[in-house]
């Protein structure tokens, strides 16, 4: 429970900071927390429904089928947060450098509000 625990606050903890470097990048941009708000909200919306499914895929297994999920999920998560710690160590500048420049984008005319939606629903469902 404890490492469930742990995983969930990292990744909440990651969105968080994406979803501060585009408020940051686009805090003059009118009309930036309607998108903001509905890229939180897609991102929830989608991670409840791969909640959802979860059930389904526990009854699989007649009886067990819940602790090979759980097993299963376990060890996937082990291995993408050593691959995503790694892969952050070299490129975590750049990619909040690409934040930055995204959020000056919008507010300079040369993206659609809209993509923030996206940036910040990708962060939350991933």
């Amino acid at each position: 429970m404890l490492g469930s625990a742990i995983i969930v606050f990292r990744e909440v903890l990651e969105a968080a900071l994406i979803i501060g470097i585009i408020a940051a990048a686009t805090r003059n941009l009118p009309g930036r927390n309607i998108w903001l708000l509905a890229g939180i909200t897609a991102g929830l919306l989608g991670s409840v429904i791969v909640a959802s499914l979860t059930g389904q895929i526990a009854v699989l297994a007649e009886g067990v089928g819940q602790e090979l999920f759980n097993a299963c999920i376990l060890g996937v998560a082990a291995l993408m947060l050593a691959w995503h710690n790694i892969w952050m160590a070299r490129h975590g500048r750049q990619l909040a450098l690409n934040a930055r420049q995204m959020g000056t984008d919008v507010a300079s005319g040369g993206r659609e509000i809209s993509a923030l939606a996206l940036v910040v629903a990708l962060a939350i469902l991933r």
